[in-house]
C-alpha cells in the first residue's frame, strides 16, 4: 500500500487520530494611537448567538398571528338578490262548505264629455268591451278635447279684464280661467317630465286583469296615428271578496279538511292584489 508509513519489519505503523479543534477567534488587541477613537467592540459572536435566538421568535410570532381560513364569501349581488326576493305568499285554502263572491271594483263616476279638463276623462275596459266601439268613442272624446281647446285660443287672444271676486263674474269668464289654469299646468308639467307634445288634456283607459291586453290593442291603434301620443303606466289594485259558509253537506269531511281552514278560522272577507294598466290618449 503506497502512502502508508511502515517500520523496518515492513509493518503498518499504527497511526493515532489527532483530535479536531475548532478555530477561536482571537481578538487582536493593538495599540491605541494618541488622538484617536478606541474601535467598536466586535459583534461576531453576539451576532451569532442571537440570529438563532431572533429566527425562532418570528416563527413562533407568524404562528400564533395566522388566522384559521375562511371560504370565500358569495359575492355581494347574489346577497342582495336573496334579501330582496321573497317567497311569494298563498292564501290558505277554504273548506269545500264555502264560496267566493268577488265585489266590483270601486271607481268615479264617468264625467260628461262636455266637462272641462279639470275632471279627467276616464273609460273602463273590461274584457268583453267592443274593439270598434270603443275606438270611436275614444274619438268622440279627443274632438271634444280639441274643440276646447281652440275656443280657450281664441278666446284668449281677446283682451280680458282680470277675474275679481266682485259679484259681477260671469260664467264664461270663469270657465275660460279655470281652461287656462289648467292647460298652462300640464305644458308646464309635460316640458318638466320631457313627455313631448303640448301636454294637454288626455283620455285614459283602465283595465285590469284579462282586459289589459285589449286596452294595450287600443293603445297600439291610437299609436299609429299621426295627430296622437300614447303613455302606457302599469300598476296594480286590490279587491275584495266576500266568503259565503253553507252547511256542510255529509260525508265531505274527510282528510282534505286536515289541510284547510277550521270552522272559526274561516274569514268574512278575502283581499287579493290585481295587475292594472293605465293607457293614456292625448293630441300632439
Amino acid at each position: 500500500m503506497t502512502g502508508k508509513k511502515r517500520t523496518n519489519n515492513g509493518q503498518i505503523k499504527s497511526q493515532v487520530p489527532i483530535p479536531h479543534q475548532a478555530p477561536e477567534d482571537i481578538t487582536m488587541t493593538e495599540p491605541i494611537p494618541p488622538c484617536a477613537q478606541p474601535p467598536p467592540p466586535s459583534s461576531k459572536t453576539t451576532e451569532s448567538q442571537s440570529a438563532p435566538e431572533t429566527t425562532e421568535a418570528t416563527k413562533k410570532s407568524k404562528s400564533q398571528t395566522k388566522k384559521p381560513s375562511q371560504p370565500p364569501l358569495a359575492p355581494a349581488q347574489n346577497q342582495n338578490t336573496s334579501s330582496l326576493a321573497k317567497p311569494r305568499q298563498k292564501l290558505p285554502k277554504l273548506p269545500p262548505h264555502t264560496k267566493l263572491t268577488k265585489r266590483p271594483l270601486l271607481h268615479p263616476p264617468i264625467p260628461s264629455p262636455f266637462s272641462n279638463a279639470a275632471s279627467p276623462k276616464t273609460l273602463y275596459v273590461t274584457a268583453s268591451t267592443p274593439y270598434i266601439p270603443t275606438l270611436k268613442r275614444v274619438r268622440k272624446l279627443l274632438a271634444h278635447v280639441s274643440s276646447r281647446e281652440n275656443q280657450a285660443a281664441c278666446s284668449g287672444n281677446r283682451k280680458t279684464r282680470a277675474l275679481r271676486a266682485n259679484g259681477r263674474l260671469e260664467a264664461g269668464e270663469v270657465e275660460r280661467g279655470i281652461a287656462e289654469e289648467v292647460r298652462r299646468r300640464r305644458l308646464a308639467v309635460g316640458d318638466a317630465g320631457g313627455g313631448g307634445g303640448a301636454g294637454g288634456e288626455e283620455i285614459y283607459l283602465k283595465a285590469t286583469g284579462r282586459a289589459i291586453p285589449r286596452a294595450l290593442e287600443i293603445g297600439v291603434f291610437f299609436q299609429g296615428e299621426v295627430d296622437c301620443r300614447v303613455g302606457v303606466e302599469m300598476g296594480s289594485v286590490c279587491a275584495v271578496d266576500d266568503v259565503s259558509v253553507s252547511s256542510p253537506r255529509d260525508g265531505a269531511r274527510g282528510e282534505e279538511e286536515e289541510e284547510v281552514l277550521g270552522e272559526e278560522d274561516i274569514p268574512e272577507t278575502r283581499m287579493r292584489t290585481l295587475s292594472s294598466v293605465t293607457v293614456s290618449i292625448g293630441l300632439k
